[in-house]
């Protein structure tokens, strides 16, 4: 497959995946309404490891039948702590950073700040990675944050210290995530990559759940598990947005660089707008769209167009 065809394929991929992104707020919405964070998390990241456990087994299976297996997955002699750093930094570090940034402060504030992690990631290309940015590259990077900003205008602000912390701990997380990714794709497969991502945020987040909820015995996880709205929500957020979304950003960061696949990060943002519209019935604002339309344009010049320089 030739150079072209690879970077279509994986600006799709980013595509795909940030779509699935956006469409994953209003299911942990769902799933919020009966269950704790923590809650949720192990309950998530449980249910992704379990289906990309079963992946494996079939592909063994397949392997013993056939004699040849469906994809190569073999983390034996490779550098595995690269990965557990790459889970620690996310999911575990970003999940916990947004959850406490978005709890200090308002989520226009908390949208508009995350927005700037494509600016941060253009910052990691041209001073750690050393990879081309072209100037449109940046002018549409700092553009997708004003569509941000647009989409969170007549929101409510509130701020502090405490809160703003931990939304750059958040920044800095998923721009580290970026920078890893992109590294450990020269070593790991996508589906090596976001399998031990996973392995690593289960180990983390169900003994959290434990800890807080005070047991599996405990109404905090027994409510939520006879929950119809409550499995729907974790199957896909484990299968869909876990497994399937960051399988595909990690084939996108194997091919891009970093400062083209974050920048679609910002299409999340276009579709959680949208989902709600379309599908809450939230009320769509002058503002919204117009910042819609910002990140859109930004990202088609940035990414789409810039497919023509590959011929």
């Amino acid at each position: 497959m030739n150079e072209k065809k690879i970077h279509i394929l994986s600006l799709l991929a980013a595509l795909t995946s940030a779509v699935i992104f956006g469409m994953s707020f209003m299911f942990s919405k769902l799933a919020l309404e009966v269950a704790q964070p923590t809650v949720l998390l192990a309950f998530r990241f449980a249910v992704a490891v379990a289906a990309m456990t079963l992946v494996i087994a079939v592909n063994a299976l397949a392997g013993k039948l056939r004699g040849r297996k469906l994809f190569a997955f073999s983390l034996r002699g490779k550098p595995v702590y690269k990965l557990i750093l790459l889970g620690i930094v996310q999911p575990v570090a970003y999940f916990i950073f947004e959850n406490y940034g978005i709890l200090y402060t308002s989520s226009a504030v908390a949208g508009t700040i995350i927005a700037v992690v494509p600016v941060c990631c253009i910052l990691m290309d041209v001073l750690v990675l050393h990879e081309k940015v072209t100037r449109r590259q940046v002018l549409c990077a700092v553009g997708a944050v004003g569509g941000v900003a647009l989409i969170s205008a007549g929101g409510a602000v509130m701020i502090s210290a405490l809160g703003l912390l931990f939304l750059l701990l958040t920044m800095l997380s998923d721009t580290v995530y970026y920078g890893i990714s992109h590294s450990a794709a020269k070593v790991f497969t996508p589906f090596e990559m976001t399998y031990v991502m996973f392995l690593v945020g289960m180990a983390a987040f169900i003994p959290a759940a434990l800890f807080q909820t005070g047991g599996l015995h405990s109404e905090l996880i027994t409510v939520p598990a006879q929950s119809g709205q409550f499995w729907l929500a974790v199957v896909y957020l484990g299968v869909l947005s876990s497994g399937v979304a960051y399988g595909l950003l990690n084939f996108a960061n194997s091919h891009l660089t970093v400062s083209e696949s974050s920048l679609f990060s910002n299409v999340t943002t276009v579709v959680s707008v949208l989902a709600g519209v379309i599908l809450l019935k939230e009320p769509f604002s002058l503002w919204q769209i117009l910042g819609v339309a910002v990140i859109l344009v930004c990202v088609f010049i940035a990414n789409v167009s810039a497919s023509s320089d590959k011929k």
